[in-house]
Formats: structure tokens, sequence, C-alpha cells
């Protein structure tokens, strides 16, 4: 039976089809989700396809989902996230690409970004002190981590929904 956030959070992506919004694994914490009351950027690696991910963005008229694919290998050193600014140790982040939304993405037009590999970024601005595999912005606040995370996050999702 399909809960009414799976409904909801299946209709919110932006940059694939009916279909393949339909085929998307959602984990059971996703079912769980409220997606109107959505404060944080979240998101999830698809089970059934591990280069596939999906980033779901809050916004006034709820969460906004974008379908990602990962890129072969990860990080050779250490490297930040450039959602969550989190550091991370080797293979912490991944080169992910998001189709365009639209035409162009039809005709293989994409937005890509360094992000966590896990798409914890939520879980990783919370984390208060820094430790050997994460190292969040030194001098900021969690509250600061959470909304530039948010910011970074509707500026990427911009670009991929741009037409």
């Amino acid at each position: 039976m399909t809960s009414p956030a799976e409904t909801r959070i299946r209709r919110a992506m932006a940059n694939c089809s009916k279909g393949e919004a339909n085929r998307l694994a959602l984990p059971a914490w996703v079912r769980e989700l409220d997606p109107e009351h959505l404060d944080d950027v979240r998101g999830w690696r698809d089970p059934k396809s591990p280069d596939r991910g999906v980033l779901l963005v809050p916004g006034d008229g709820g969460p906004t989902g974008v379908v990602l694919r990962a890129a072969a290998g990860g990080a050779r050193s250490a490297a930040m996230c450039a959602l969550c600014r989190t550091t991370h140790s080797v293979g912490g982040v991944a080169l992910f690409a998001a189709p365009r939304q639209g035409a162009k993405g039809r005709q293989g037009d994409t937005v890509g970004t360094y992000i966590c590999a896990d798409l914890a970024c939520a879980e990783h601005v919370r984390v208060e002190t820094a430790t050997a595999a994460l190292r969040p912005a030194p001098g900021t606040t969690v509250d600061e981590r959470r909304a530039g995370l948010r910011e970074r996050a509707a500026e990427f999702l911009a670009a991929v929904t741009a037409t």
C-alpha cells in the first residue's frame, strides 16, 4: 500500500518522468516523512541502483525532488561537500550529476556537483564537533549550517530546473 507521503514525494520529482519516479526505491524512513513539514534537505541512495540517488529540497510549496547519478569512483583524497560544506575523509564525497528538467535534460544536459556520498548532508550538518571522518565548517553553529545547506541545495535545484 502506498502512503500519502510516498505519493507526494514521487509527484515532487522535478527531473524525471512519472514512470522513473514510480520505479524509485524509497527507504522506509522516507515513507514516514511529512513532506509538507520537511525543513531539512534529505537524500538517499537507491538500493536497487547504487549509482542513483535522490535529493529532497524543502520549499514554500513543499519539497522538490531531484534524481542524481553518481560518477564512477569517488574522491581519492579528503574532499568537501558543496552542499553541507562538511569535509570528509577519502570516499566520503562523490560527484553527482542531475539531468536538467525538460527538453534540456532529455538531450543529455546535466548539472553536477560534489555531494556527500551517502547523501546524508542533513545529519552531517548536525555534528557538533569534528570527528576523524567528518569535519563541519569551523566557527558555525548547527542552525547556521542547516540554513546554509538549505540555501545551497535550493541553488542547485534552481540550476537543475532552469529552462
